[in-house]
């Protein structure tokens, strides 16, 4: 017997079989088979020789074997194989026992018997052992892990498997992740119960990672038996899954509060529990307690995007009207610092992407109309102020809904002031305060730029100079290559206080599409003017909080009756009670009439109400359907059929207070049409009615329009003015009548002017597009442009140039006549009647192409009449043609360097 295995083992020599195992163990540590495989093995060897010389120490002798000895070393081997076969039926048991299978100590104690066999065996079972492995069905991987670290299945497989050696690795692979969840969980009373419970555990995983939300729950909504163990991570990855597919269940809930309250857990763990609980709340419809625990977690800061998503789904069910607010609140524009960036743009918040995909799914129509109006408003890429006017003269502090709609709006359209009020503002509502704390965040991001933007404060700079005459930096210009232009429109599109002359500036500086917010502010206080009320001070706004947005929304109401004075009216009408405005303010009596007149619809408050000033008129121009509205139209917009309606349906009541002479030419302006003329006898007739002295004028009128008497002139105010109206409209009646620049001027100018009677700056308007029509007739028939040469065309046109050049042919030809009669002594009667009558006829045509020039050759008799008065005065000789396409063609085009001239 080799001596060398006492000293590997550290003992005498000895046959007590616990000290051998004893001394094994002790020596195990030195001799790790991952670091020192050779001394492992020797170690096993003297182990196992030790042991079987403490069995039977006479058969250890040291002699040679004898032939008997070596047939016992034959049996021995058969011995390995009972062995080996032992062992695997050992490890078959264990894996079937329910008591023992997940049980590491039992494990342990199977690995151990590993040392109650030789290394023999141990090597020629151990890959048996992974095959039984690799085909059980739910076994721990946890405890084959041990199992196989003890074998060394990883470190060998290589060597052992070539042809399966993928398969057997991605095993090992797959015992190294570990178990689902705890298996000592499990009962121990029965096999079946244990495998449902993890194949059921296994699906649904499997389903989460490979599958549809939609296959998780119509997995896990099947009615099924199973035992839940009481393992806290697999109650949380069950939870989850419920989560995910959106089942609900009071049993979760009830596990994932106990969790909670336990707080025997990681931080972590403890959110994803609070997860839970929000999930199962609201899949229970539990109002309050969903609410609070989505805001509890959006406040801790882990799962804000999940938590702002459930919070909105809440809100459109159980708060609708504040959805597309909340929207706006959670909007989180990330903002550079204005030091840290090149382009401001950058430091102002914007709408995220996500905020404007969710405002643009809301059904507007779902929501009242001035919510609707706040959505379009949100969508809308020049966020028009007026979108939203209902909404904020709603708001007259106490309905709590419009007063956090009002915080939204000033985001965008509120001063530093209403920004700051936002800051100040709290709310006993935990939704409530949610809101506003997003809100908030916002108003900072915009109260800093605001404050801290350099284009900004140089724009400001400017325009508070006292200086009305400083000039606007370049800039600042809207054609400029830059975008300052673009940040003081930000700015101006909140409104706020300005002294007069920084309304003046503005008035002066900029065009109202760039100060939309301040176009009426500008319009009223230098045009009417109309100076808003100065803002209250300090004292009374920290004694009255709601002092300043009263204020605030007195001004807007200003600028809504303005610009939208029909809509406000029916505010006005319902809401009566919400404004109180001194009685000498200018728009006091208006207001009353919108608040206490006896109307109905647009048309009865329309005549009710008096155009007695510039104010008013200036109201009236955006009311719907107003003559004010059609005054100020452009000529192209007129539309004189539906002048023609309007007259009948809608300015019927008003026309009849006016003076009926200027009805008479009002009408006969519309109708004086050969297809109307019944319809013009019959206007005519309700204005006259039985008085006869009008009966005579409308008789008179459309054939003479110069036919009234002096006494009727001065009875019904026929003024020089008037008598002008009535002689453009003589001329515009005919196609080709076109009015003068001169002219065209004293009508806008008399329009414009709202001292002018109502009715006559009506005829004003209506004449200027009806010689708008005349004019695009003209240019749209196909007249042969006009050449300063063409001395035969008798419609045609010729400048001052080309008439002189064609009289001095005429001379010419008297010329050429006398030299030839004096020199050639040619006295026939006949050559000098040729020449005298081509002479006469081209100052003729030169005459008449000369007045067809200046719109005055036709027609003929007033030709031959214009000729004897004008050439009194030489009047082809220095006035100056039509500028526009007449009924002769057009204007006699000027060459290179006559236009230099």
């Amino acid at each position: 017997m080799n001596e060398n295995i006492w000293q590997l083992l550290g003992i005498e020599k000895t046959t007590d079989q616990a000290a051998i195992r004893q001394a094994y163990r002790a020596q195990l540590p030195s001799y790790h088979p991952e670091t020192d495989p050779d001394g492992f093995k020797a170690l096993r060897e003297a182990y196992e020789s030790a042991i079987k010389y403490a069995q039977s120490p006479e058969t250890m002798a040291d002699e040679p074997k004898s032939e008997s000895e070596q047939q016992e070393v034959s049996v021995s081997l058969t011995e390995e194989q009972l062995k080996a076969n032992e062992i695997c039926e050992a490890y078959q048991t264990l894996l079937d026992d329910p008591r023992r299978c997940f049980n590491v100590n039992e494990w342990q104690k199977f690995i151990g018997s590993f040392y109650d066999y030789s290394m023999a065996v141990i090597d020629s079972v151990k890959w048996r052992l992974l095959e039984i492995s690799y085909e059980s069905k739910n076994i721990s991987e946890s405890c084959v892990k041990l199992l196989a670290d003890s074998l060394r299945w990883r470190q060998l497989l290589m060597i052992q498997f070539t042809d399966d050696f993928e398969k057997y690795d991605n095993y090992l692979n797959h015992i190294d992740r570990g178990d689902l969840f705890n298996y000592t969980y499990l009962p121990t009373t029965s096999k079946t119960l244990q495998n449902v419970t993890i194949d059921y555990m296994y699906y649904t995983r499997w389903l989460f990672w490979e599958r549809r939300s939609e296959d998780i729950y119509a997995f896990l909504s099947q009615d099924t038996v199973i035992y839940l163990p009481d393992d806290k991570n697999l109650m949380l990855k069950f939870s989850y899954w419920h989560c995910i597919a959106n089942i609900k269940n009071q049993a979760i809930l009830d596990y994932a509060l106990k969790c909670i309250s336990q707080n025997d857990q990681d931080e972590n763990i403890i959110i994803e529990w609070k997860y839970i609980a929000a999930i199962q709340y609201t899949l229970l419809d539990n109002k309050q307690e969903s609410l609070q625990s989505w805001l509890d977690l959006y406040s801790s800061g882990h799962y804000q995007d999940k938590a702002a998503s459930w919070i909105a789904g809440w809100c459109e069910y159980y708060n609708k009207d504040y959805f597309p607010l909340l929207i706006m609140a959670l909007n989180n524009s990330y903002c550079i610092d204005i030091d840290n960036t090149e382009n401001y743009l950058n430091a102002i918040p914007q709408l995220t992407a996500t905020t404007v995909s969710r405002l643009a799914e809301l059904e507007a129509s779902d929501y009242s109309p001035e919510i609707a109006n706040f959505i379009d408003w949100a969508l809308n890429v020049n966020w028009n102020y007026r979108q939203v006017l209902s909404m904020l003269l709603l708001d007259d502090g106490t309905n709590r809904l419009y007063r956090l709609y009002r915080h939204a709006i000033m985001l965008r359209h509120g001063n530093e002031r209403l920004l700051q009020e936002i800051l100040d503002e709290r709310s006993d509502d935990p939704f409530e305060q949610f809101i506003l704390q997003n809100l908030q965040r916002q108003a900072r991001q915009n109260l800093t730029w605001l404050s801290e933007l350099p284009p900004v404060q140089e724009f400001k700079a400017w325009l508070y100079d006292s200086d009305e005459n400083a000039p606007i930096p370049a800039k600042f210009d809207p054609n400029s290559e830059d975008n300052h232009c673009f940040y003081c429109r930000l700015w101006l599109d909140r409104l706020d206080y300005l002294p007069y002359v920084a309304i003046f500036h503005l008035y002066n500086n900029l065009d109202y599409s760039y100060m939309e917010m301040y176009d009426w502010v500008a319009f009223l206080t230098i045009r009417i003017p109309y100076k808003l009320p100065a803002p209250p001070d300090a004292s009374i706004c920290s004694s009255n909080k709601n002092a300043y947005w009263q204020w605030y929304r007195n001004c807007l109401l200003v600028i809504s009756i303005a610009s939208q004075p029909f809509a406000t009216a029916k505010y006005l009408q319902t809401e009566n009670n919400t404004f109180q405005l001194p009685d000498d303010n200018l728009l006091s009596p208006l207001i009353n009439i919108f608040k206490q007149g006896n109307w109905q619809n647009e048309t009865e408050l329309y005549n009710l109400i008096n155009n007695d000033s510039k104010l008013i008129d200036c109201i009236l121009i955006n009311y719907p359907n107003s003559i004010e509205s059609y005054i100020d139209d452009t000529p192209d917009s007129i539309d004189f059929n539906e002048i023609e309606q309007k007259f009948e349906q809608v300015w019927h009541p008003k026309l009849a207070k006016q003076n009926p002479l200027y009805l008479m030419i009002l009408y006969t302006i519309v109708f004086n049409k050969p297809n109307q003329k019944t319809k013009l006898n019959t206007m005519l007739q309700d204005i006259t009615g039985d008085n006869k002295e009008l009966i005579k004028i409308s008789t008179a009128l459309p054939k003479n329009w110069e036919s009234l008497s002096s006494d009727d002139k001065i009875k019904y105010n026929y003024t020089e003015l008037v008598d002008e109206i009535v002689t453009i409209a003589k001329r515009l009646s005919n196609s080709y009548g076109i009015c003068d620049e001169s002219e065209l001027e004293r009508l806008y100018k008399f329009k414009n002017n709202s001292d002018n009677d109502l009715v006559l700056r009506l005829c004003a308007s209506l004449l200027i597009a009806k010689n708008h029509e005349n004019q695009q007739k003209l240019e749209s028939q196909p007249l042969p442009k006009n050449k300063w040469w063409q001395f035969w065309r008798w419609k045609g046109r010729t400048n001052i140039k080309g008439f002189i050049i064609q009289l001095c042919c005429s001379f010419i030809v008297l010329g050429l006549m006398t030299v030839f009669n004096n020199n050639f002594e040619l006295n026939s009667p006949t050559f000098s009647m040729i020449c005298y009558s081509i002479a006469v006829t081209n100052m003729v045509f030169a005459l008449k192409r000369r007045f067809n020039d200046i719109d005055k050759g036709e027609p003929l008799i007033g030709f031959l009449a214009e000729i004897l008065v004008f050439f009194l005065f030489f009047a082809p000789f220095w006035v100056s043609g039509v500028k526009y396409t007449n009924r002769f063609g057009s204007p006699v085009e000027e060459t290179s360097k006559e236009k230099e001239k």
